[in-house]
């Protein structure tokens, strides 16, 4: 994150975010306001589709789309937090934190799984979350209050959860600076990961959190997922447009963890003939794969072909960005999409024609589904003087082939999480 002056929240947002609070904090004359506000931003993957849990790389960014978290201390010091959200009107949370004594007595991690929220107050877990996977490192709050607003678009596959878990860390990082406070950005990320895994659910890579923790404006970030490290690419003369298809998700239970328990297997089947050094899908390399493929069940080989090339994608687009080439960037998404839809079997009807849709319009360099995928978004790299063309063009084709209205966006890549003052 940065902490300079020049980073500030939107003012519409953080106007909603003071708003908000003192809707539902005041009491009488005494009108609430928050003492901080900790920000974080959507992300968008560029290149590197289900790399993460295979320990690859992927070519990412923050975008222009954020979370703000207005909070402050619990007026009263106690230990009661009181949760609520723009998105969710009089579905305010109240719960009370596990107490911490002076002494050595610290909450069992049991303790916080009890304040998990189900059905319409689920949206609290993100936050709960993070103050859960914080005590279990030792660094413990008290109470607070909390006032949730967003317009990152949630179901687009964007990370908006990742980018709640994020704002919360920062948030909480202002208002404990002596706990908190004291953890350098990485942890941060790792225990709003953490947040996602275990007290939501969620079986992710790090990929989301890093991003919107991380990002940089006018860059994007090549994250490597097994150092968990990453390095700054500037990208100039292009934005990013995504598509979301509006279609429902595939019937895809469990299909996420079905795709990651075979990238494993092939791992575990390669290991054999390759030698201990490889745990993951990240060190085969492409000859190694083709030379030992008969190892491979035709799924196996499938699911790796893509992992294996797709790190190879990332490397070449990185190089490409950095020599200001955006052709070749867009020809890494294009063929990355191919990939997706023939090999790994995470592609839609939708995505597909999302994709197919934007080949020629003009300024187009290329495009693919992002996230998990089987529905969501495509996203498009796109001649930042043509991007207006493009969303009405892209519109009018995916709506006259499918039926639906699509929602389409434009947005730059921005800088990663961060908090201020109110």
């Amino acid at each position: 994150g940065i902490f300079s002056s020049s980073v500030s929240a939107p003012p519409e947002l953080r106007e909603k975010a003071l708003d908000g609070f003192a809707k539902a904090f005041s009491s009488g004359d005494d009108v609430a306001r928050p003492a901080a506000l900790g920000v974080a931003p959507g992300r968008a993957e560029v290149v590197g589709n289900h790399t993460d849990y295979n320990e690859g790389l992927v070519l990412s960014c923050a975008i222009d789309r954020y979370v703000v978290v207005a909070g402050r201390v619990a007026p009263d010091g106690g230990t009661q937090c009181r949760l609520a959200s723009e998105t969710f009107p009089g579905e305010q949370v109240v719960v009370q934190l596990p107490k911490v004594d002076d002494g050595d007595q610290v909450p069992k991690a049991d303790a916080y799984e009890k304040l998990k929220q189900t059905g319409k107050t689920a949206w609290a877990n993100y936050i709960l979350g993070v103050v859960s996977e914080l005590a279990k490192i030792d660094v413990h709050v008290v109470g607070f209050d909390a006032f949730v607003v967003s317009n990152v678009p949630a179901g687009a596959g964007v990370s908006s959860s990742a980018a709640l878990e994020m704002a919360t860390a920062k948030l909480l990082a202002r208002l404990f600076p002596n706990s908190v406070g004291r953890l350098d950005d990485l942890t941060l990320v790792k225990a709003a990961k953490a947040a996602e895994n275990n007290f939501v659910g969620m079986g992710c890579g790090v990929l989301d959190q890093y991003s919107s923790g991380m990002g940089r404006a006018g860059s994007l970030i090549l994250i490597d997922c097994r150092s968990v490290s990453h390095e700054v690419v500037p990208m100039v003369g292009a934005q990013f447009v995504l598509a979301n298809t509006n279609a429902p998700h595939a019937l895809v239970d469990g299909k996420y963890e079905e795709l990651r328990a075979v990238c494993f297997s092939a791992a575990a089947a390669l290991r054999k003939k390759l030698g201990d050094t490889v745990t993951h899908l990240r060190d085969v390399s492409v000859d190694a794969l083709s030379e030992h493929k008969d190892q491979l069940t035709p799924d196996e080989l499938r699911r790796a072909e893509h992992i294996v090339h797709e790190n190879d994608r990332v490397l070449r687009g990185v190089a490409a960005c950095k020599e200001g080439n955006l052709t070749v960037l867009g020809e890494a998404l294009s063929e990355s999409h191919a990939s997706s839809r023939d090999k790994f079997g995470n592609s839609s009807r939708e995505l597909d024609i999302m994709q197919r849709c934007s080949q020629g319009i003009e300024g187009c360099y290329g495009s693919r589904l992002m996230g998990g995928g089987f529905g969501g978004s495509t996203i498009n790299l796109v001649r930042e003087d043509c991007t207006d063309s493009f969303v009405e063009e892209l519109t009018k084709r995916y709506q006259a082939e499918t039926g639906i209205a699509p929602t389409i966006w434009v947005c730059k890549p921005a800088d990663g999480a961060f908090y201020e003052d109110v």
